[in-house]
């Protein structure tokens, strides 16, 4: 049974605080309150359960979640519009953006819960002190991965270690440098006190890996680079992890390779002898209690959303002779994608370049869809693929197009040819009905291939080329492409392969605020906010309605808000 099919208490308690003692203080005994729902482990197990929904939340691949950390980046565009969605910085990021305060009260939620936890765990009764120890160690997980979250998005931020039981209203900032620390020292305790990789309860759950990969990463920002190496080498070296180079899982017989094994349906978990996953959010999209293939819940909050956010609305493109290639969105074709995230040049083209195009697996046509079938009897051209186009209909293809309709299709997002019957309109065609556009597989948060990169950033960092190269090279080879020479290893670099191989895995925000790249990446690369990126926006502003009622104590903003 996944962790998500367990019952969720843990919000209950949010934004409940205590009053002045009165006669009616009691402690009720026939609902759930926050007296009497953290006294026993169990009521703890569930208030973690919560900390991973929140998770999924915050990566969800959702429209105004995950997307947001790739919108005006070095790796996407919103093709609606050339203003909004970081199209335009000076319009989309001020105090006021709903977006920055969505991040902010994400990440705020997620400590708060796991404030209650260490709390309230300390007046619980446990029979397994290592139980006790685990579930302090997850919570202190999830608190540090928010304030890693929140350093590299708006900076040094108010620091809490334990439940707020009233109101308060004189928060200060702490400093950048304050909140590293701090998010270093949760990470180090979980490192320290996670179950490995293959004793974790069930898949999905945090593990002592995780916890080393991040803190790999923010031991680079803190300068530490040799310990940032020492701990990402024991995640590299650990002999139940490793990088997929042979096929694996439901689809090894066909024909594919093991990089697209890593996002077929089902094969995310180590059950499917995937031993790269690191940790991996879980998907539930079945209702509770069911299971069955035409009992599925779209709107239970456990889906995910990349297919209908990341792909173009293929099937109503037209061809040369003017009709829609599609008679509607199939399985075969990758289901029903709506075209709100679109890939930058650099990310559609650009970084296959150098003799990789034919070579490099991951830019082959099962991991990037660049041809669709032509399905439409309507059409002349039913039966053919759009790479059967002649060139004069490419050459007349409008930014309407590109951006909307014909725009390569990371595969990862969808799970062609593997849709659930219970969306089908037509088994034997294949459509899918409106209620299409969920990922149905499990998402990656961490791969150990990242770790190589991460590795490979600190190498370089260091002055160690060579070794940078040769973690780097651990990814490409399984790829295909051309091994990179020492000579040629930059933090471009670094950035471009992170693209190739983490394409709507990664956090790209994050990373490029994290390296100190954003402002010149984007200017680089993306066409639409190139003209109005500038250095203020390598963090996010302070919501100003954060600061607003923070009326006992001054919430600095950042800089050139």
């Amino acid at each position: 049974m996944k962790l998500f099919k367990y019952i969720l208490l843990a919000g209950l308690s949010f934004n409940l605080f205590s009053c002045d003692e009165s006669i009616l203080d009691e402690t009720p005994l026939d609902f759930l309150s926050p007296e009497n729902s953290y006294v026993t482990p169990e009521h703890i197990e569930a208030s973690i359960v919560q900390l991973y929904a929140q998770i999924r939340s915050c990566n969800d691949g959702k429209y105004w979640t995950t997307s947001f950390l790739h919108f005006g980046t070095d790796v996407a565009y919103y093709p609606r519009s050339t203003e909004t969605h970081f199209g335009n910085y000076n319009i989309s990021l001020l105090p006021t953006s709903s977006i920055c305060s969505t991040f902010w009260n994400n990440y705020y939620k997620m400590i708060y819960n796991a404030n209650v936890i260490l709390t309230r765990i300390e007046n619980i009764p446990y029979s397994d002190d290592k139980l006790k120890l685990r579930h302090m160690a997850e919570a202190r997980f999830f608190r540090g991965y928010a304030y890693r979250c929140l350093v590299y998005l708006y900076g040094g931020v108010p620091l809490l270690d334990k439940e707020i039981t009233s109101p308060r209203r004189d928060f200060v900032r702490a400093t950048k440098e304050e909140t590293l620390d701090f998010a270093v020292k949760d990470l180090e305790f979980a490192a320290n006190n996670l179950p490995s990789v293959t004793q974790v309860k069930e898949p999905g759950r945090a593990n002592n890996a995780a916890a080393l990969h991040y803190l790999g990463e923010l031991y680079l920002s803190q300068g530490r680079v040799d310990d940032a190496i020492t701990v990402t080498s024991k995640v590299i070296d650990d002999p139940d992890i490793e990088l997929m180079t042979e096929r694996f899982g439901k689809k090894k017989d066909q024909e594919g390779d093991p990089y697209w094994d890593l996002f077929q349906k089902d094969n995310q978990n180590r059950s499917s002898g995937n031993k790269e996953g690191i940790f991996v959010i879980q998907v539930d999209v079945t209702t509770v209690g069911g299971g069955a293939e035409d009992n599925y819940n779209y709107n239970n909050g456990n889906a995910l959303s990349y297919e209908r956010n990341y792909g173009p609305c293929y099937w109503q493109l037209k061809g040369p002779d003017g009709v829609e290639i599609g008679f509607g969105p199939t399985t075969q074709e990758g289901g029903r994608p709506v075209s709100f995230i679109v890939p930058t040049t650099h990310l559609m083209y650009g970084v296959w370049g150098n003799g990789n195009w034919d070579k490099d697996v991951r830019n082959n046509e099962r991991n990037i869809k660049r041809s669709w079938l032509v399905n439409n009897p309507k059409s002349a051209w039913f039966g053919k693929r759009t790479s059967d186009f002649p060139k004069e209909w490419y050459d007349n293809l409008t930014d309407n197009d590109t951006l909307m309709y014909f725009t390569p299709y990371f595969t990862k997002v969808t799970t062609i040819g593997d849709h659930p019957k219970a969306i089908m309109l037509n088994e034997e065609t294949g459509e899918v009905n409106t209620l299409a556009g969920i990922t149905y597989h499990d998402w990656y948060l961490i791969r150990v291939a990242e770790t190589y990169l991460l590795r490979a950033e600190a190498y370089l960092m260091k002055g160690e080329k060579q070794l940078a190269a040769n973690d780097i090279n651990q990814v490409r080879n399984r790829a295909k492409a051309t091994p990179v020479q020492a000579d040629q290893v930059d933090m471009d670099y670094i950035l471009d392969e992170r693209m190739r191989e983490l394409s709507w895995e990664e956090q790209r925000r994050i990373t490029l605020n994290r390296t100190g790249m954003l402002i010149e990446r984007t200017k680089k690369y993306n066409r639409y906010s190139k003209t109005s990126i500038q250095e203020k926006h390598n963090l996010f502003p302070i919501p100003y309605s954060e600061i607003e009622r923070n009326t006992e104590a001054k919430l600095e903003q950042n800089p050139g808000y």
